[in-house]
């Protein structure tokens, strides 16, 4: 018997509020066969019946087509959900997670995982999860394997239920592969918080998560599915390369301008929101294309991104997108951290007598020392050209004292302006300042848009594309802009067109005097 249509209103909250346990299991209950719309409707009476601090305000309609997707995306469809932040979807997400491992008799799905760019947040989503099904034990008892019906004070990475059902949490910042121990694969992942302003600032790390969520689809059991919850502040990363792999449903705050929840934000709570944030379009009305503030202009962008190939070769992570001509002039600019995968350690040579960027070399797990070793043997290709390695952190000085023991005969040196007088000493490499660093991106943005420059690394157009006037006033990070390495390298780079001298075919000779600098 389903209680949701042979009761009226008015039984469904007598049992809702004064039923029995078993009452309650009954009318919450549902399988497969189960019509969607009566889970829907059962899934709203328990969340509203178990969890009524949720709904301080009355709900949308969006809410209605986000529960209709996640029940889909429960029985085997793929679902983005790209609404706007605080719509409370993140919450309805745990609602309807709590809702599904307590009610499906069927048991549809047997392991289901919360993968996140943070492990913290997707541990306390799991932590969460399991203290709101504490909460319900006068009705569903203990449920839990091994565990005692009490709240968890601390976070936790995963639970198993007495009827094996598995829920865990893990991280798209780490490889998937050799995760799964369990004897079944997980079947239904729920992807939160995958994409962030500093994930965003870097496509190198934007290629990087890309791969480990590829990784855990892979990982899924062969009728698998998943769902995605997300703010939409790019067109460029992570959540764009889901938005082609499952159906989407983009709710703004505010469409055909009216409020999609006004109850919650009426048209005077979204004009303020519009004055204070720093990315009204993208976090508020899902539209990353019409964020404000963008440095460089995105139709210039776009049209280079058509001329992007792959290199003509890779050696040693280095990509070449051509080969050493003698007599053109060339440098290389580098952007240096402490790697152990957080900035890192980049690279980009240009070729100015063609305008063309000719490679480019990023790592993030190598520290500073090496990458100077690195970045000189590829200077010595290319005819020992000119070479401007940043030089703000302490990073920069261990990379300037490592070109010194192995003699690259070719740095980039200034004057040292601060000095007055006769005495002003030559400093070694690039060095960006208040001065410098608006002077050089100007430069770059006016010769790119000049077309000056070719570009055929597309990492580095993606790192443009999410560069913005904020990115530029930066005075963090000893005013180093973090996260966008490849760009940094190749700003850099580009101011040593006024400086760069033709080289000359000497490349075995020079690279041999590199191999015997290494082994004094």
């Amino acid at each position: 018997m389903d209680l949701t249509k042979q009761l009226g209103e008015e039984f469904l909250k007598k049992i809702i509020l004064e039923g029995s346990p078993e009452e309650k299991r009954e009318l919450y209950g549902f399988d497969f066969n189960t019509p969607r719309k009566i889970i829907k409707k059962k899934f709203k009476l328990f969340a509203r019946g178990c969890y009524p601090r949720f709904f301080q305000s009355r709900s949308a309609v969006l809410h209605d087509d986000i529960i209709d997707d996640m029940i889909a995306s429960y029985f085997g469809v793929n679902k983005v959900c790209a609404a706007f932040r605080g719509s409370a979807k993140t919450s309805l997400k745990k609602l309807y997670d709590v809702f599904i491992l307590l009610n499906d008799r069927g048991e549809y799905r047997k392991y289901i995982k919360v993968l996140s760019r943070d492990f913290k947040n997707s541990r306390q989503i799991v932590t969460d999860i399991y203290n709101m099904i504490v909460e319900v034990r006068d009705v569903y008892g203990n449920v839990f394997e091994k565990e005692k019906d009490v709240k968890r004070e601390e976070t936790m990475s995963g639970f198993t239920m007495m009827n094996g059902r598995k829920y865990s949490a893990g991280t798209v910042g780490q490889s998937q592969r050799g995760h799964i121990q369990d004897a079944y694969r997980p079947d239904w992942i729920w992807f939160e918080d995958i994409e962030d302003r500093e994930s965003i600032r870097s496509a190198i790390i934007t290629e990087g998560v890309i791969i480990r969520c590829g990784e855990a689809l892979d990982g899924l059991s062969v009728d698998g599915s998943w769902y995605l919850t997300c703010n939409y502040i790019s067109d460029q990363g992570t959540v764009e390369w889901f938005m082609q792999r499952g159906d989407k449903l983009i709710v703004p705050i505010r469409e055909n301008g009216k409020p999609t929840w006004p109850e919650r934000y009426n048209e005077e709570k979204i004009k303020q929101l519009e004055k204070d944030s720093d990315d009204f379009w993208g976090e508020y009305m899902c539209d990353p294309r019409k964020s404000q503030g963008r440095f460089f202009n995105l139709d210039i962008i776009e049209q280079q991104m058509k001329n992007c190939r792959e290199p003509i070769r890779e050696s040693s992570g280095v990509k070449y997108w051509a080969n050493y001509q003698p007599h053109h002039r060339y440098a290389q600019g580098s952007d240096h951290s402490e790697g152990v995968k957080l900035d890192a350690n980049t690279l980009v040579g240009m070729d100015f007598t063609t305008g063309e960027v000719v490679y480019t070399y990023y790592n993030n797990e190598i520290g500073p020392d090496l990458s100077a070793h690195e970045f000189a043997r590829v200077g010595a290709e290319f005819g020992n050209c000119l070479w401007a390695p940043e030089v703000n952190n302490k990073c920069g000085g261990t990379v300037i004292t490592t070109i010194k023991q192995i003699n690259y005969p070719n740095v980039y040196q200034y004057l040292d302006d601060m000095r007055i007088g006769q005495l002003r000493p030559t400093k070694w490499g690039w060095e960006t300042n208040r001065k410098t660093k608006y002077n050089m991106f100007f430069d770059f943005k006016k010769d790119f848009n000049d077309g000056l420059i070719k570009i055929y690394d597309k990492n580095i157009l993606k790192e443009m594309m999410a560069y913005s006037n904020s990115d530029l006033q930066d005075e963090k990070a000893g005013l180093v802009t973090r996260h966008f390495d490849l760009l940094t390298a190749t700003v850099i780079v580009n101011q040593m067109k006024k400086h760069a001298q033709s080289t000359k075919n000497n490349y075995n000779e020079n690279y041999k005097k590199y191999i015997e600098s290494l082994k004094k």
